[in-house]
């Protein structure tokens, strides 16, 4: 049979993607497949599920409560990091705040922030956090040439089902200037050659779109943005799951340390298997650190940071 031909999306060349099948989602079991370009890398996750909300439990990234402190502290030196080579004051908008942490950080630091979520209980929850104003919806909320001076999409870009129409939308309400700061998993990277197709960051159907550096640096381009940085450093996100990959390389459950993180009772494991994983994620997690540096000096961390500016 012929292979299909399309077009990319991001770099416009045409051929036969680079098929993926039977990608399965740790949490319902469900299965899909992954389109990927031949050329840049870039990804996309088939079928689109009508229905995401069921894909998104209740106990989804609610860590425990030292894996919450961990990650929290985390998050305010990231953001202190981003404001060191900002102006002092501004105003931003954080696309998909989460925990909240990050926006009312913001708030602390002098900046006018607000924050969004894509549903309300959601946006609740962040806006109890961060003290913030947070609507539910996107940057279509918000009127194109506001003079933004910093919009702020932490491990959002990779949700969306039409990225390239999200970064434009971002150029439109930017000053120019103004700066964009994506975080989004690297499908290029190290790890994710490692893991293969139940790598934890491919988080299908969750994750609609997976980048490359190269392809995010053609999207950022296209949309009208100049990429100033992008890093690989990730102690939040990147040993953890290569401690989880090595884990489902020993035959443990899919998702195990994410589920024992988040405190899931549906596992389908008894309680010696989490014993058991939860003793080797031990000296797994000192392997991981390492390789994990390895790989962000050699610029393929499994995680990207990224900071655009929009075109004067």
């Amino acid at each position: 049979m012929r292979a299909t031909t399309e077009v990319c999306s991001i770099c416009e060349s045409v051929g036969a993607p680079r098929v993926v099948r039977d990608v399965r989602d740790y949490l319902s079991g469900d299965r899909f497949e992954l389109r990927q370009c031949r050329r840049c890398g870039y990804a996309r996750t088939e079928p689109v599920p009508t229905d995401l909300g069921r894909y998104y439990p209740q106990r989804y990234r609610r860590f425990n409560a030292l894996g919450a402190f961990v990650l929290r502290q985390l998050y305010l030196r990231r953001v202190d990091s981003w404001l060191a080579r900002l102006p002092a004051r501004g105003v931003a908008v954080e696309i998909g705040s989460g925990t909240g942490w990050m926006l009312g950080a913001l708030r602390a630091r002098g900046w006018k922030a607000i924050g969004s979520e894509r549903e309300l209980g959601a946006a609740v929850v962040a806006r109890a956090a961060s003290a913030a104003p947070v609507f539910v919806g996107d940057l279509a909320a918000i009127r194109p040439a506001a003079g933004l001076d910093l919009v702020i999409m932490f491990h959002v870009l990779e949700h969306l089902e039409r990225p390239e129409e999200a970064l434009r939308d971002v150029t439109a309400r930017l000053r120019p200037g103004g700066t964009l700061i994506l975080g989004l998993p690297n499908i290029g990277s190290w790890q994710a050659r490692f893991a293969g197709r139940r790598w934890m960051h491919l988080d299908v159907p969750r994750h609609l779109c997976h980048f490359t550096p190269r392809a995010i640096e053609l999207a950022l381009a296209d949309a009208g943005l100049r990429l100033e940085r992008l890093t690989f450093t990730s102690f939040e996100h990147d040993p953890l799951a290569w401690v989880q990959a090595a884990l489902e390389k020993l035959g443990f459950e899919d998702g195990i340390v994410l589920k024992l993180l988040f405190g899931m009772r549906d596992r389908r494991s008894g309680p010696g298997h989490a014993l058991a994983a939860a003793l080797l994620s031990v000296p797994l997690g000192v392997i991981s650190l390492a390789l994990a540096a390895a790989s962000w000096r050699a610029g393929a961390g499994a995680l990207m940071e990224v900071c655009a500016t929009r075109d004067r």
